[in-house]
């Protein structure tokens, strides 16, 4: 009986931790790896890729080079935030940026960070918020350079 309690507490708590395509994202903070603090509101009117990762993640090193040269391509119209879902020090996603050369802000992991889309259930795990801050797709494993210009670049269909 405390099994079916426990399992209907978290079927009515779980609409709390999902987030859907068109919710709009609630403003967060967030501190980047230098210590300067920043919201999510300031990257508004920009396509927005949040990217839960973490250093010991194959796929999520698989990905980091096309997210990386896409921010680099669109730096007008987009923004990638690699939010760290592996709990590493601030010392070592330092190492592991320079390392792997991401030019992209890659973020420690805080409460708010780990909140801002509910419950991340694996890595990695990306967000599209489109420039009035709304959430377009989620993305539950590697996300690739297309799969991001297809949302921020759409291909115009002829008649």
């Amino acid at each position: 009986m405390k099994k079916l309690k426990t399992l209907f507490i978290i079927f009515l708590l779980l609409p709390l931790f999902i987030v859907i395509a068109g919710d709009k994202v609630k403003d967060f903070s967030f501190t980047d790896l230098q210590g300067k603090p920043h919201k999510f509101s300031d990257y508004k009117g920009k396509w927005v890729l949040v990217n839960y990762w973490a250093t010991y993640c194959p796929p999520c090193l698989a990905e980091i080079p096309d997210i990386d040269r896409f921010a680099q391509n669109n730096k007008d119209k987009f923004v990638a935030l690699g939010m760290d879902a592996g709990g590493s020090s601030i010392a070592d996603i330092k190492a592991f940026k320079k390392e792997l050369n991401v030019h992209y802000p890659l973020i420690p992991s805080q409460e708010s960070t780990m909140l801002a889309f509910g419950i991340v259930m694996a890595i990695p795990t990306s967000y599209i918020i489109s420039p009035k801050g709304e959430i377009v797709d989620k993305f539950v494993g590697i996300i690739t350079y297309d799969d991001l210009d297809y949302y921020v670049n759409p291909p115009i269909f002829e008649k």
